[in-house]
């Protein structure tokens, strides 16, 4: 919760609080009851929207079918991101949030100037060498016009009043009862709280009204003791000068409802239902402020779903580590968190690990196999490797700020289990980036070393997990707090939940017939293997998003179409445009090839180039528009570049993405089996703002 929001609801819990106050306990005569009241609602306001509650499991239902909206995954060359700078200087590109941070800095420390004079007017009032001590205060004689008030146990008397006449007495026993029940406490509570929190409006109001029940009660007191009308005509004696903010002045507070309650008759119904009925109010505020839904299974509403948690390295493996934190600790916590809150969810937990040991063997190699067997082994539907990242400088110990957030691993595009874990990661991505930044786009890595092992033998949908780096002070903060690793934990459970509930936008590319088919005819794969002569007629139906095949024998196929078969359709289809006119066979755009086409000079000359010539937008920049532009283009056989177009990113950054790699130049072509072919790359640029002040 940003501090903005959170601000925002002590604001409204505070004005509903002040709001009941006025309709159904304002000038009342249970004045100990409403002075108890006005000063809980700065400490509720303040704590309601801070609790994080959780409704019990029993009270949450799951939610209906939302589709899940599959994300894009990186494919081809993806070069190393490069990041692009923008200072803002003091005074010319400040934030909103600098501004309101400076107006409400500047307003506070007036206010704290004042309240510190007030303080220094009333301890030298003091210094004045004419008083009396009295059991319960001490008397001070002063010349002061606004006299007769009370600070604390100090009680300042005008010298014009006769201390011994009967309206003496009165006065006197007044400010008395106001020293006996510290009623300046609260003044000055308050009054320091609005120093910082002036804002609130309301506070104002719970000010105001606080000195009115102060006056009420010492009122009553007094007048319990001598005439009634006596003493309220005594109330409108002529008095002048100032009011202090710090004290309760006998001569200025509220003059006309003091006498209105001292006259009104006492006899007012609804007075205990008005009292009683704060009990419900709060507890509505509590559900609407306080509470956190959670969309959890019922456990008696689905089968539960078996899921392997690895918790990444362990042993003699530690991982990466930063300043002596070890991300295989910090791995098995999460992990352990996910187990402890399983049930909740109706998810049966399969650890590769619950301490610090080397899962199966101490042998790396062994051990992978060892986990990636962990779901054909224990019958498991769903598979997570949790692990933490790091940079290189990170093994130095050196902070760094340009990578932060979460990343999801899923296995190639040539695994079997390819759409399950393509369907899981979006499921669960669209999860966590409610709590904490992460990648928008699912990420695949090739090769089969390290914990890519796993991935690449997976028998069910799998994700490997990088929760934020090490080396970033913000994520290694997040990580290492123990509520938000519990918030990690039930984010990726309830990502299990969703995957397992709720249907996606397209659907995978499975195989539907009228009749029973064999379980390997279930992929797109099968259908090519199948006889063509055997096959009567395809038809493609991109409305739809169907392929329908019909058999001679007289068998429907369908085969949903993916946004993926339809890129790779388009991908071809482009290549045999750019190829018309060229000679020789074979034009096809390559998405990965065996030696990559790069800028001349190599990747160093490549971000030397960018780094030197890109510029931040000014328009950006004014904005305060940050974030990554991922850039798709084709090298083609010559070294030109074509087809330059922008994947994601924010709109005002996208131009001159597109316009930085036009400008580059020829680059030199990729090969594939020693011959030179066209090419896809993919160059992400992050652009962030520094403040300079």
């Amino acid at each position: 919760m940003s501090i903005l929001i959170y601000l925002t609801k002590t604001v409204l819990v505070s004005g509903l609080l002040s709001g009941y106050y006025w309709l159904f306990l304002r000038n009342r005569f249970f004045h100990g009851f409403n002075r108890i009241y006005l000063l809980a609602i700065p400490i509720l306001s303040f704590l309601l929207p801070a609790l994080q509650l959780r409704l019990p499991s029993f009270w949450n239902h799951p939610s209906s079918g939302s589709p899940i909206l599959l994300l894009g995954v990186g494919q081809g060359t993806l070069e190393e991101a490069v990041t692009i700078y923008a200072r803002q200087q003091s005074g010319k590109g400040l934030s909103f949030e600098s501004i309101l941070f400076i107006l409400c800095l500047t307003i506070s420390i007036f206010l704290l100037i004042r309240f510190y004079k007030s303080i220094r007017f009333i301890f030298q009032l003091r210094k004045e060498k004419s008083f009396i001590i009295l059991p319960e205060a001490t008397v001070y004689f002063v010349s002061e016009k606004g006299t007769p008030f009370s600070f604390f146990k100090s009680i300042f008397w005008g010298k014009e009043l006769e201390l011994e006449s009967e309206a003496g007495r009165q006065i006197l026993q007044h400010e008395i009862y106001h020293v006996k029940n510290n009623h300046s406490m609260d003044i000055l509570s308050l009054e320091i709280l609005y120093i910082v929190y002036w804002f609130n409006p309301f506070l104002l109001l719970i000010q105001r009204e606080i000195k009115a029940i102060h006056e009420y009660a010492a009122d009553a007191w007094v007048a319990a003791k001598t005439d009634t009308y006596a003493y309220a005509t005594l109330l409108l004696t002529e008095a002048s000068g100032p009011m202090l903010p710090l004290t309760n002045p006998f001569f200025k507070s509220q003059i006309k409802r003091r006498i209105s309650m001292m006259t009104k008759s006492k006899k007012q119904k609804a007075g205990l239902l008005g009292r009683f009925m704060i009990l419900p109010m709060i507890a509505i505020l509590t559900g609407l402020f306080s509470f956190k839904m959670h969309n959890i299974v019922h456990p008696s509403s689905a089968k539960p779903i078996r899921v392997v948690i690895d918790a990444g390295h362990g042993g003699s493996f530690n991982g990466a580590q930063y300043n002596g934190i070890l991300e295989k600790n910090i791995n098995l916590l999460i992990a352990k968190k996910i187990q402890a809150l399983s049930h909740e969810y109706n998810v049966d937990v399969i650890m590769s690990r619950e301490t610090d040991i080397t899962p199966g063997s101490n042998e790396l190699r062994e051990s992978l196999k060892y986990i990636a067997d962990l779901p054909k082994n224990n019958n498991a539907d769903l598979f997570i490797s949790i692990h933490t990242n790091s940079t290189e400088n990170g093994e130095d110990g050196k902070i760094q700020t340009s990578k932060s957030g979460f990343q999801v691993y899923i296995p190639r595009n040539s695994s079997e289990v390819y759409e399950g874990s393509l369907k899981f990661g979006s499921a669960l991505t669209e999860v966590i980036r409610s709590d904490y930044s992460i990648e928008p786009e699912l990420k695949q890595v090739p090769g089969d070393g390290g914990n890519i092992y796993i991935l690449k033998n997976a028998t069910v949908p799998a994700l490997l997990i990088e929760c934020g780096y090490m080396d970033n002070p913000a994520d290694l903060k997040y990580l290492q707090d123990e509520k938000n690793q519990e918030k990690i934990a039930r984010d990726i459970l309830e990502g299990i939940r969703k995957y397992s509930m709720e249907t996606t936008r397209y659907a995978p590319p499975v195989v539907i017939s009228t009749d029973s088919i064999p379980s390997d005819t279930t992929t797109m794969e099968s259908i090519r293997k199948m006889n063509q002569i055997d096959i009567a007629s395809i038809n493609v139906d991109r409305n739809s998003k169907r392929i329908i095949i019909t058999t001679k024998d007289g068998k429907v196929l369908y085969v949903v179409i993916t946004d993926e078969m339809i890129h790779s359709w388009d991908s071809a289809r482009d290549a045999k445009i750019n190829a018309a006119g060229t000679a020789g066979a074979g034009q096809a755009v390559f998405t990965k090839v065996e030696i990559e086409a790069e800028f001349p000079g190599g990747n160093k000359a490549w971000g030397e180039y960018l780094l030197k010539n890109l510029r931040y937008p000014e328009a950006a920049v004014k904005k305060e528009i940050q974030g990554e532009v991922l850039v798709e283009f084709i090298v083609k056989k010559n070294g030109e570049l074509t087809d330059i177009h922008v994947i994601s990113g924010p709109e005002q950054l996208r131009e001159t993405s597109v316009n930085i790699i036009k400008e580059s130049g020829r680059w030199i072509p990729a090969k594939q089996n020693g011959v030179i072919v066209d090419s896809y790359h993919r160059q992400p640029i992050n652009y962030k703002l520094e403040r300079q002040y």
